[in-house]
């Protein structure tokens, strides 16, 4: 049984998978790869793609970043936010996109702050049509 189990926690709920064969997420130096007997290891996590392989079928999430602590009974993600791929509000995401975009023009913003809406924005329209 190449599997393992994961939860993903976040402030506001907790999703539990069994039966994962592959994780992809994305590390703040790269995309990190997780499969059964992984070594044990906490990574940050940035904004991104978070890819689950569970049974053959591959379920997608936005994430705006967090932390992934990986042991051998399982992975833990900590993450600020999750969405998947289905749920997210097209609309919604386009609206912030277009308001960070305004922002980062606006020379009396906080840019790192417009930069980081633009891209958890350009991150959630990226996973709508993923399936």
């Amino acid at each position: 049984m190449n599997t393992f189990h994961i939860d993903i926690i976040t402030p506001e709920s907790t999703l539990t998978y069994e039966n994962v064969s592959y994780v992809r997420a994305p590390g703040l130096d790269g995309l990190l790869g997780i499969q059964h007997s992984h070594a044990n290891a906490i990574i940050a996590l940035d904004i991104g793609e978070l890819k689950i392989k569970i049974n053959g079928e591959t379920l997608y999430f936005s994430t705006s970043g967090g932390y992934t602590d990986i042991q051998s009974k399982g992975v833990q993600f900590l993450l600020e936010t999750i969405e998947l791929s289905d749920n997210i509000d097209k609309k919604r995401a386009e609206k912030s996109f277009n308001k960070a975009q305004e922002r980062i023009k606006d020379k009396s913003q906080d840019l790192n702050r417009a930069e980081q809406s633009l891209s958890r924005a350009k991150n959630r329209l990226s996973i709508i049509n993923r399936k």
